[in-house]
């Protein structure tokens, strides 16, 4: 886990996508931690001997070492929930500000590394990356660490998030807290993939899916609030 302090910084993007806009002030008042890394499948497999997860994904990688993919949003939540239990601390999935403020690492570029692609920043289809392979995820850290020292924000696996999906910010709460809607049906994943193109890993991405649903692009990393 990463400790992040409180801060502010503007979320969103003004010239992205139109569910990036409008670029926003958040002001994140607490600290809290994030992981380090995607929750790997040596995690998950941990979670599903100990009866916290009920699914062990048929497009699982054979590495340990992989993020965990193929996994819902409520997959996720067992899995959080079965951590809390297990350490004695409470997990939780980030916010969608939250993990937008890690992955930024300080930076207001479109990367936190700069406007274009360097290879070996992000694992992504046309990053330049020698890790990459059509097939299957980089094993966790394989690429650089962003400036707070977080691996594969940038590609790798899309990430859940707290939030359900809104299609843009309009009226997004300035707090960075999870923003959510009645009958919420939709969840927010963060951050891109291996097999999706340059445009998908910026900072700012973001995109949805039904928080029922797996597929072999999504996973997640944890979090958990510090006092």
């Amino acid at each position: 886990m990463v400790s992040i302090s409180p801060g502010q910084f503007v979320m969103g993007s003004a010239k992205g996508d139109p569910s990036e806009r409008p670029a926003h002030r958040v002001a994140l008042s607490s600290p809290f931690a994030i992981g380090k890394f995607e929750v790997t499948v040596a995690q998950w497999k941990e979670c599903v001997k100990a009866d916290g997860c009920s699914n062990f994904p048929a497009k699982a990688d054979t590495s340990d070492n992989a993020p965990i993919r193929d996994v819902s949003w409520d997959d996720a939540q067992e899995y959080v929930k079965w951590l809390s239990r297990t350490s004695g601390q409470k997990y939780r999935l980030p916010t969608e500000a939250e993990w937008e403020y890690a992955a930024r690492g300080g930076t207001t570029s479109t990367y936190w590394w700069g406007d274009k692609i360097v290879a070996g920043k992000a694992n992504c289809k046309d990053c330049g990356n020698n890790a990459w392979d059509s097939a299957k995820p980089a094993d966790v850290g394989t690429l650089d660490a962003n400036p707070y020292g977080i691996y594969d924000m940038n590609g790798n696996v899309w990430e859940w998030v707290s939030d359900c999906w809104h299609k843009n910010y309009k009226g997004a709460p300035a707090n960075g807290i999870t923003w959510e809607r009645d009958n919420c049906r939709a969840r927010v994943i963060r951050g891109g993939s291996w097999r999706n193109d340059k445009s998908y890993v910026h900072s700012a991405s973001r995109f949805k899916y039904d928080a029922y649903v797996r597929y072999i692009l999504n996973g997640f990393r944890v979090a958990r609030s510090m006092q």
